[in-house]
């Protein structure tokens, strides 16, 4: 169930039952709606048979679209899909789980359906590839938070690989979900802990 909660008086009231699906991630859409994820299991039951999709709806509950496949494409487009970002060019940035290890890829499609590309970390990295949280900036670039690899990975709107803009060093542990406004980054780590940080697009 999708449901929202009152700011002023705290009331909460239900906009649309998901059901069978579960919703993980929801993000507000360009057009003022919500792009919501939703997927057929949690984590440790990840099977053939496992998937998941993105629901576009607006502020009433009324579905405007679903994503389950690619244009043109009879294969699923997720299989345990969590959290979702929508880019400056409406692209749908959505984070896959693949497996019960909780590998993980990011899936980029358009709001026409047609699959722009994935991404699964980079060769050289020491442990899986294990995307807990994404957001895009105001030039459309992607940040996706690296649980195991303890990095934030920052990508071109393309999904070529610019950097690291986060690592250990940093230093940065667990980074688990990732929120930006204007100049403000919050990364959401392990433990508790919150690690803010200051953020330029233009550099």
């Amino acid at each position: 169930m999708i449901r929202r909660c009152s700011s002023s008086s705290g009331t909460v009231s239900d906009v649309i039952s998901t059901a069978p699906l579960g919703p993980d991630g929801i993000c507000r859409s360009h057009d003022g709606g919500m792009m919501v994820v939703l997927c057929s299991c949690d984590t440790p039951q990840i099977t053939s048979e496992s998937y998941g999709q993105v629901y576009h709806i607006d502020n009433k509950g009324g579905i405007i679209n679903k994503y389950t496949r690619a244009e043109g494409n009879k294969d699923k487009l997720f299989i345990c899909p969590g959290k979702i970002a929508q880019n400056i060019n409406l692209d749908l940035c959505v984070v896959d789980i693949v497996d019960k290890e909780f590998r993980s890829r990011l899936v980029v499609i358009s709001v026409a359906s047609k699959l722009r590309f994935t991404y699964t970390g980079q060769p050289a990295l020491k442990e899986k590839f294990s995307c807990r949280g994404v957001t895009c900036d105001g030039h459309g670039r992607i940040l996706l938070a690296d649980l195991h690899n303890h990095a934030v990975h920052l990508l071109r709107e393309d999904g070529h690989f610019l950097q690291y803009v986060l690592t250990k060093q940093s230093p940065l542990w667990g980074p688990q979900s990732l929120g930006l406004h204007d100049d403000t980054m919050w990364v959401g780590c392990d433990k508790g802990v919150t690690r803010v940080y200051k953020y330029s697009d233009r550099q």
